[in-house]
Parts: C-alpha cells; sequence; structure tokens
C-alpha cells in the first residue's frame, strides 16, 4: 500500500507515457504522503535543489471514459482531460466507456479532438452516464449527495461494507447501481444541474 496525492498520481502515468523512469516534483515533500509513498528524495543536477522523484506507473488495465467514441476506439473528449491522455499511453491494456458510440465518419469530422486514437485501445464498451457518482463535463453535474454518502460510510468498518455490498456486490451491473440511486430521473437533475448542459434539461 502506497499513498500518492492527485497530483503525483498524474505525474506518474505522464513519467509512463512519456517512457522515462520517473519525473521530478516537488510536491508532498516533508509530508506523511510522502512518507507512505514509494517516492523517493533526490537533489537537482542543475540547481541542488531538493527535489521528489515519482515512479513511472504502467497499469496492467486503464479504463477511462470519454464523450463519444466510434467502433474501432478513437475516442474524443470535450472540455478538460485531466489524465485521461496519459493514462491512455501509459497503459498496457487500455478499456474505453463512453457515453456514446459514434460513427468514424463522426468522428472524422473534427479529428483534433481525438485524444485517444485506435491503436491504443483494447475495448469500448457504450456506457451512458459511465461517470456517475462523478461528473461529466456538458453533461450532467457528480451527485454531491452520493458522494456524501460515500465519504461518510467510509468512517465506520462494518457501515462501509455494508455500504459496498449494497451498491457494488449486489448490483448485477451498472444500470442497477444508478437505478438505486433514482436513475434516469436522477440523472435528469443532474444533467439539469451542468453548466452548459446539452441534454436538453433545464
Amino acid at each position: 500500500m502506497t499513498e500518492w496525492s492527485n497530483a503525483t498520481l498524474g505525474w506518474r502515468y505522464k513519467a509512463a507515457a512519456m517512457g522515462v523512469p520517473f519525473l521530478p516534483a516537488r510536491s508532498v515533500l516533508g509530508t506523511d504522503v510522502f512518507k507512505h509513498s514509494a517516492a523517493k528524495e533526490i537533489t537537482c543536477p542543475f540547481t541542488g535543489i531538493k527535489l521528489l522523484a515519482v515512479p513511472a506507473l504502467f497499469p496492467d488495465v486503464g479504463v477511462i471514459h470519454v464523450h463519444r467514441a466510434d467502433l474501432y476506439g478513437n475516442a474524443q473528449i470535450d472540455g478538460i482531460s485531466i489524465a485521461d491522455y496519459d493514462v491512455a499511453r501509459a497503459s498496457k491494456h487500455l478499456i474505453v466507456t463512453t457515453e456514446r458510440m459514434v460513427s468514424t465518419d463522426e468522428i472524422r469530422q473534427d479529428a483534433s479532438k481525438t485524444l485517444v486514437p485506435y491503436w491504443l485501445v483494447d475495448a469500448v464498451c457504450e456506457v451512458r452516464y459511465g461517470s456517475y457518482p462523478g461528473n461529466m463535463p456538458f453533461e450532467y453535474y457528480s451527485d454531491e449527495d452520493h458522494l456524501a454518502e460515500w465519504l461518510e460510510a467510509e468512517k465506520d468498518l462494518a457501515t462501509l461494507e455494508a455500504f459496498i455490498d449494497k451498491y457494488l456486490y449486489g448490483t448485477r451491473n451498472f444500470e442497477e447501481y444508478l437505478a438505486l440511486k433514482g436513475g434516469e430521473a436522477r440523472m435528469a437533475q443532474l444533467c439539469a444541474m451542468e453548466p452548459l448542459n446539452r441534454c436538453g434539461y433545464s
């Protein structure tokens, strides 16, 4: 078990995507996150300042969710992509889940948005609302009530186990999980909350 901040984890993917064994950073030095991580303290050979070396991370399987993809795996993301670009290139195998499947002709209409080309992808799955309970820019807002419920459950092991049994182990698929939290009716509310939503809700 190792500890990483969001930034240092993202830089580990970036190092792997770049094909280098580590990247230097300044984040988390002197913290408990550093203490429980696999990072190493190094000295910059140019300036002599203390830095953090975060090792490259090559996931066996990466999963990213996109706005649209064709059947070959050419995938497009609207707005901020966070670490998806690097995860796609760092992973040994990549699964793309998508809000909607589209034709290759549609992908080609704006090829500049194709963040992930087909040759990086091992499988494509159409999963509407696949970012839930997180948000999907331009589509739906995050379910803050459910996320708060999750955080509260984590405070007690028995409560967390019951939570996981109900929402994860106790459901056959993502659709059943979504139905437990209100299904299409709840997603309509979250779509209406997303600025510049394209769902048609207001």
